[in-house]
């Protein structure tokens, strides 16, 4: 086998040396050579045997030069009996070019060096595997409901029934052996129906070894960018009665500004409106937008006009409003970011939940929102001062922000504990890590626990997006209205807040 391998080698080499056309060769890794041969000291200057180093290769930018790479690759991963050489388990390295055009249709024009980009090398053995990402990016939150940074491609896009959880990197990869520890077949270049929700199976049933939640989760939905990361769609059919109650809700409200007078207009809806688009249109183009600018920034995101009333009321305020408007705006500008640049450095963090950034802010906002909620329910019941009604819709949006808040954390801490999180890494999400620390105290089975956790979060975050439009929340719409009017009329505001 070393003997034919070392011929298809040297063979292959002058082929690819009259077959290069002017391609730059590819940079490998390579392993050093056994410090006690006679080549020691070459090889320490050097510090790396890498074949193509001597042996060129042909351009694998055109279809003639990736169909020698492949060939000569097919020279010994064609035969039957090639198998992984130094694994405990039977496993077989065979590819043939009847498979691999059948089954990676996509790839048939790829030379195998494309993906494997650190095999040719002595000894004649990867580090990395395929490093798929190379050519494609990871995928958002669209495509499976979630990025699946911690597993590997093939897991998910290679066809078999069983994978694992590798110790060594707590990353989820394709078993060599079924879940009894038998070796079984495996062929790597298989493609497996990713789109096919039965595939996710492999990984999220009852007791698997994989770290993941006990049943396949419905993707989150576009209304869940108010705090997180979503794809551009409707998820579950919860999310979709949620939206529709709010589009009514927003509607009825828009009807009433329009009951009133518009301009002096009192009856006529139709010019109402007309009215009022002027009246935009000629503030956008005017000295009153810098006007605009100053009330968005003074009196809606830093509320200005509140902190004059009362600090106390601006802190409980401010702990709320401003904590989720910045999870809103970060979940934004990662999506916007990531469709422009998903490979780039910043947005592959902010879309890893794991991240100490992502998973630190995250948490620190969670809390201020939870603090805020705290110190209004404080302020109403204990404190108890003379502006404060007890209102119903005042306690229902108390009790809606807070569970749904709470019911976050639950999530978090059962996702950090079944996804076996190391500590290093779960601990920037600080309270996220302490829930999962103190459910690890109960015997449960988490894997199962965690799906239903995450219908209760789903649940209430459907159930707060429909009530914001009414209630004591629709003043989030009214308020900032209130005060662009003021600006635009010149209406005397000093008092009003």
């Amino acid at each position: 086998m070393h003997m034919k391998m070392i011929k298809h080698i040297i063979a292959g080499g002058m082929l690819m040396v009259y077959m290069a056309a002017g391609s730059p060769a590819l940079v490998f890794a390579a392993m050093p050579l056994d410090p006690s041969s006679e080549h020691a000291d070459e090889t320490t200057a050097q510090e790396a045997l890498i074949c193509l180093d001597c042996h060129r290769m042909p351009n694998i930018h055109t279809n003639e030069g990736v169909i020698a790479s492949q060939t000569f690759c097919y020279e010994c991963h064609s035969e039957s009996d090639i198998k992984k050489r130094d694994a405990s388990e039977d496993i077989s390295l065979r590819v043939t070019p009847e498979t691999f055009h059948q089954n990676q249709p996509a790839h048939r024009f790829v030379a195998c060096i494309s993906c494997h980009t650190d095999i040719a090398r002595s000894p004649h053995k990867t580090q990395t595997g395929a490093t798929c990402r190379e050519c494609h990016p990871v995928h958002s939150e669209n495509a499976a409901h979630a990025p699946h940074l911690r597993v590997s491609c093939q897991a998910c896009h290679f066809q078999s029934e069983f994978v694992r959880l590798d110790p060594a990197d707590l990353r989820v990869k394709l078993s060599y052996t079924d879940y009894d520890n038998v070796p079984i077949p495996l062929s790597e270049h298989i493609f497996a129906d990713a789109a096919n929700e039965k595939n996710c199976e492999k990984c999220h049933f009852k007791n698997n070894p994989a770290g993941a939640p006990a049943a396949v989760l419905p993707s989150k939905s576009a209304l869940c960018i108010i705090c997180h990361n979503s794809p551009l769609a409707m998820g579950h059919p919860i999310f979709g009665i949620a939206g529709l109650i709010f589009l009514a809700g927003m509607f009825s409200m828009i009807a009433f500004w329009f009951k009133g007078s518009v301009k002096g207009e009192e009856t006529s809806v139709h010019r109402k409106i007309s009215v009022s688009s002027e009246s935009i249109w000629n503030t956008l183009f005017s000295r009153k937008l810098f006007s605009l600018v100053k009330v968005v920034v003074l009196d809606v995101l830093l509320q200005k006009r509140i902190l004059k009333e009362s600090v106390s009321r601006w802190s409980m305020h401010s702990l709320i409003f401003t904590a989720i408007l910045l999870r809103f705006l970060l979940s934004l500008f990662t999506a916007i970011g990531f469709y422009f640049n998903p490979d780039g450095e910043l947005m592959m963090a902010l879309n890893d939940k794991n991240h100490w950034f992502t998973a630190f802010v995250n948490d620190l906002l969670g809390l201020f929102i939870l603090l805020g909620i705290l110190w209004a329910a404080v302020k109403r019941y204990f404190i108890k001062p003379k502006h404060v009604v007890s209102e119903y819709q005042d306690n229902i949006a108390l009790i809606i922000i807070g569970l749904l808040v709470l019911a976050g954390f639950a999530v978090e801490g059962a996702r950090i504990l079944v996804t076996q999180i190391p500590s290093d890494t779960g601990v920037y999400s600080f309270t996220g890590f302490a829930v999962s620390r103190l459910f690890s105290l109960f015997p449960l089975d988490w894997a199962s626990v965690y799906p239903v956790l995450w219908y209760v979060h789903g649940v209430v975050a459907a159930i707060f997006v429909a009530y914001l439009p009414f209630g004591k929340m629709r003043h989030i719409f009214n308020t900032p209205l209130t005060y662009f009017i003021e600006t635009v009329d010149g209406v005397k505001n000093e008092k009003r807040v």
